[in-house]
């Protein structure tokens, strides 16, 4: 391939991969408001929920303290194991963080 045939290849290939790209954000979008993962042909929009990221010292710091003091291990660095605190306190209500759901569409 000559010079010419290569830079006229990479422009084709670069508003191809713009079309493609405004196609994928259309999709993402509307898996996202259905927020199930999609499959059609050999294509496939996996839909995903986003992460959650549970707080369990700002539950846990409330249990009895010492159910606080036998989950806690003192080494150089003091550490509690704030998930076993709530899980051994009946403490259910734990506040969480979760990350933005999300949608990846791809070829089988």
């Amino acid at each position: 391939m000559d010079k010419n045939k290569l830079a006229e290849a990479m422009l084709e290939w670069g508003r191809k991969r713009a079309e493609l790209d405004l196609l994928t954000a259309e999709i993402e979008t509307a898996v996202l408001e259905l927020g199930v993962t999609q499959n059609v042909g050999n294509v496939r929009a996996s839909y995903s929920g986003g992460r959650k990221q549970y707080n369990y010292e700002a539950a846990g710091c409330n249990a009895p303290e010492e159910i606080i003091m036998g989950n806690t291990i003192t080494q150089t660095v003091i550490s509690t194991d704030w998930r076993t605190v709530c899980q051994v306190a009946g403490i259910r209500d734990v506040p969480f963080t979760q990350s933005k759901p999300s949608v990846t569409v791809k070829v089988a």
